[in-house]
């Protein structure tokens, strides 16, 4: 149905391991299943481990949670000065700075990446300010990156090396790595799903140890190891709320009362029910919606009440995870401390991880008043298919027909981002205009007049997973709004690859040698709004 091959789920109960089981295959070619073990990239699920890295860092005093990120990583040097002198990791790892998440940045085709990890801080010191600092919650991934920088600055080690210490070897966790290694048995393929459910062999994903988004998504694991990971979480949490201290004798997780602690609510809506992000961690008390990160509520309308058949209200603490080719999610039960964890290994034409876990979570809770999983599963891959067609009736609904359009050579170029470390490629061959992202054109996209200087390159869904590329359905996406300067000659193009930037990003054309990169923002931002409306 949502095109997922192999499935590995797991659930602990009272502490005990009460279910495990596996479908599918790890590897479809070879018809081999997937195990207890079996090594599945898990995406988002890495940043409770990131947090769990600062949380250390803060026991021993390196740091603190009030400390600014300038005072550890001078070269932060964000253009809102609220920002650069106040913003901590706490604000950043709880998604409440209110700078835009501009992943199509970062992510590449077939699960690469397109910036080196060195131009982590760069980037996220000119991402636009969408929200006002710490009065919305705005997911990103550039607080882990962020966090995995200050990793290695305050340890020494990079952040797989200091995972490996002081958290994964201590915990037992053998089967969770931070890097890929050819000698690595038992590792799940990757896969993204077709538009008919059939699933199509990629590349595994480059993010790991030593790679840009490392601390937000570079970690692999098993259900057997996580279920591990979640019982000792549980354990050392109970005990230090109990004493009221953030440590606890023989484990390496500390500072858990703030890592768990709700920082930022999900929702301006007011309610008596909390829905907040932690570190790394969503609590959302039901009855109420989960699969917050997740995908699916891109496909339905609104996430289904989970719990609403319970007697009393339940904490839940969860995450989900999604990179390309690989879908997971974690939910936990303090109060029996109970885990469900399920690992896919599939971009999948809906999020399987995430349907699967809340199914379970609702029978292990034995609520009355469950949701029919089945049913949302069908209607969301239903409704993943036909956002590609709607998105094609779109474009054609708001095209202005016949209109003219220069010659293509007037567009070729390089066209780069404030920072200059980003940039697309766009050139005529064969009488058609093409682009690329970063100097790779075995990676080019063919772009279509949509009318006067703008062009659309929308791809099929097939075609979409076929080149390995998120399944983005914001429509905008696929336009190139074109401008000229004061001579008349294009100079910029505008592109809405962010939708919590709806104005867009521009990128100015370049000519010559390849730009010196890293624009000296705060000398440079005075009265000059180098970032539009919301700079």
């Amino acid at each position: 149905m949502s095109g997922t091959p192999g499935a590995s789920i797991g659930v602990l109960h009272e502490d005990k391991i009460i279910y495990k089981h596996n479908y599918g295959y790890r590897d479809v070619e070879a018809q081999i299943a997937p195990d207890e073990h079996t090594i599945f990239h898990i995406a988002s699920l890495s940043k409770s481990f990131t947090a769990a890295s600062i949380g250390i860092l803060v026991e021993e005093g390196k740091m603190s949670w009030d400390t600014p990120i300038r005072e550890i990583l001078p070269d932060f040097k964000h253009i809102n000065e609220t920002i650069n002198n106040e913003a901590t990791i706490l604000d950043f790892m709880s998604h409440r700075t209110g700078l835009a998440p501009k992943n199509m940045l970062w992510l590449h085709e077939f699960a690469g990446v397109e910036l080196r990890r060195n131009e982590t801080l760069r980037m996220a010191s000119y991402l636009e300010t969408v929200f006002d600092f710490r009065t919305q919650w705005l997911y990103s991934n550039w607080g882990y990156a962020i966090a995995d920088q200050i990793i290695q600055r305050l340890s020494g080690q990079t952040w797989g090396t200091f995972l490996r210490h002081r958290i994964l070897t201590p915990l037992g966790l053998d089967r969770t790595i931070s890097e890929h290694s050819s000698k690595t048995e038992n590792v799940a393929q990757a896969y993204m799903a077709l538009s008919d459910g059939s699933p199509f062999h990629l590349p595994r994903p480059s993010v790991e140890d030593g790679v840009i988004m490392e601390g937000a998504v570079g970690l692999q694991s098993s259900v057997r190891d996580l279920l591990m990971y979640a019982q000792k979480l549980m354990e050392a949490a109970d005990d230090q709320t109990a004493r009221k201290t953030t440590s606890t004798e023989g484990s390496p997780l500390k500072q858990l009362p703030t890592i768990l602690q709700g920082h930022i609510n999900l929702s301006q809506t007011v309610s008596e029910l909390e829905r907040s992000y932690a570190l790394g961690w969503i609590r959302t008390m039901l009855p109420g919606p989960l699969g917050t990160v997740g995908l699916n509520p891109m496909y339905v309308d609104a996430m289904p009440l989970v719990g609403k058949g319970l007697a009393e209200p339940e904490m839940i603490i969860h995450h989900q995870g999604s990179l390309i080719d690989f879908l997971s999610s974690i939910h936990l039960i303090p109060s029996t401390r109970t885990a469900v964890v399920v690992l896919t290994n599939s971009m999948s034409n809906n999020d399987a991880a995430d349907w699967l876990g809340q199914l379970i979570l609702e029978a292990v809770l034995d609520n009355p008043d469950q949701n029919d999983y089945v049913k949302l599963a069908k209607d969301s891959v239903e409704a993943s298919n036909h956002l590609w067609v709607r998105m094609a009736e779109e474009l054609e609904e708001s095209r202005i027909p016949d209109t003219p359009v220069r010659e293509l050579s007037s567009y070729e170029g390089s066209y780069y981002n404030v920072v200059k470390d980003w940039h697309m490629e766009l050139w005529v061959e064969e009488g058609e205009l093409h682009m690329c992202h970063q100097d790779d054109r075995s990676q080019a996209y063919q772009l279509k007049h949509y009318n006067y200087d703008s062009f659309s390159w929308l791809l099929s869904r097939d075609e979409t997973a076929r080149r390995g590329l998120f399944p983005v359905t914001w429509t905008e996406y696929y336009l190139l709004a074109f401008g000229q300067g004061k001579d008349g000659q294009i100079d910029h193009v505008i592109w809405k690859h962010d939708p919590s930037v709806p104005e867009g990003e521009t990128f100015k054309r370049l000519s010559g040698s390849a730009p010196e990169k890293g624009l000296p923002l705060m000398a440079s931002a005075g009265k000059q709004n180098l970032l539009g409306a919301k700079g």
